[in-house]
Formats: structure tokens, C-alpha cells, sequence
């Protein structure tokens, strides 16, 4: 696992051991990142089931302002502090060990929006999707024109939202990337 492209370009990222993270593969991270064209200066964004924090990482490196990273595992923030102490990025990053509905819940109440929302759940909570995204148009979350990402398995597919517009949708193996835009 490295970073892609950026300021960080080629710098190796901490990955877990054993199964129960499943890190964004490199080659699907790249392409995200192309479907998404940047660029990516001063952007706000919210690494949701962070895992590693390596796709918010990528963000920073590609000129983000401030990346949130939540996730409610002590091994998946462990790993996501660890990488952004080895790259540098404390000051532009806050992480959150706690479930992802409260972290849409503190974001609303700091009234903080993202230009950038990837959401990448366990897969067996094929609900998460649905929820987060229904909260984060419900809330606000999402500035004008700012996009949600889901990394979804290809058994998977979902309805229309309200306030997103499908924007991207590629296949890669067995993902599917979801690029969804703010419609308000």
C-alpha cells in the first residue's frame, strides 16, 4: 500500500495484518482518483470507515486542506495514526473512534461539510451505504458540487437518493466505484 500521487508520491503506507481490514487496493485507488479528475487543493473530506486512513491520505498528499477520519475499530485508528504521523499529516487531519452515524452527527453539529465523502463499510453492512449517504443529503453534509464515493462489492446496487446524482459508476473485479454528485 503507497501513496499515489501527490507531495507523498510512492511513500509506502502501514497495512494490517490478518483479514479484518480490507484495504483499497492501489491499482482501484489510482483509477478513483482519475474518475474524480481533481483538482483536490483546499478540499475538505471525510474518510469514513477509514480502515487505514490511506485513501484520506491520498487526498492530503494531492493538496486537501483537512481530511476527518472515522472509524469505531482500536486497530483501524492505531493504523490510521501511525500513517499520518509517518507522512506528516496530523495538522491537517482529526481522527474519530466512534461509529460512523455519530461522526455524521458531530460533523452536522460543527456544521463542517466535505467536498469529498468516501464510504467504504463493512461489506456484510450493506445498509451503511443507504443511511449515510440519506444523512449526509438530510444534514447538509455535502458542499455544492462535492461527491460521494461508495467502494461496494458487485453484488450491490443502489436507488436513487434525492439529493445525489449518479455521476460515475466502473467496475473493477469484483468492486464497484460510485461516484455520486450534490444535486442542491
Amino acid at each position: 500500500m503507497r501513496v499515489i500521487a501527490g507531495e507523498l508520491k510512492g511513500r509506502r503506507l502501514k497495512h494490517p495484518k490478518g483479514d479484518r481490514i480490507r484495504p483499497t487496493e492501489d491499482r482501484i485507488k489510482e483509477n478513483v482518483f482519475n474518475l474524480l479528475f481533481g483538482p483536490f487543493d483546499g478540499a475538505k473530506v471525510l474518510d469514513l470507515f477509514a480502515g487505514t486512513g490511506h485513501i484520506g491520505i491520498e487526498f492530503l498528499s494531492r493538496g486537501a486542506e483537512m481530511c476527518w477520519f472515522c472509524d469505531n475499530h482500536p486497530q483501524s485508528i492505531r493504523l490510521i495514526r501511525d500513517n499520518l504521523r509517518e507522512t506528516g499529516y496530523n495538522g491537517k487531519s482529526q481522527v474519530f473512534q466512534m461509529s460512523y452515524d455519530l461522526c455524521l452527527k458531530r460533523a452536522a453539529e460543527e456544521e463542517i461539510t466535505f467536498d469529498y465523502i468516501y464510504i467504504d463499510p463493512p461489506y456484510k453492512h450493506r445498509e451503511f451505504y443507504d443511511r449515510a449517504a440519506t444523512w449526509i443529503g438530510e444534514h447538509g453534509l455535502l458542499d455544492t458540487g462535492g461527491r460521494i464515493i461508495f467502494e461496494a462489492p458487485d453484488t450491490y446496487s443502489f436507488s436513487a437518493f434525492d439529493h445525489l446524482i449518479l455521476t460515475r459508476k466502473k467496475t473493477y473485479g469484483k468492486k464497484i466505484i460510485w461516484i455520486y454528485e450534490s444535486c442542491d
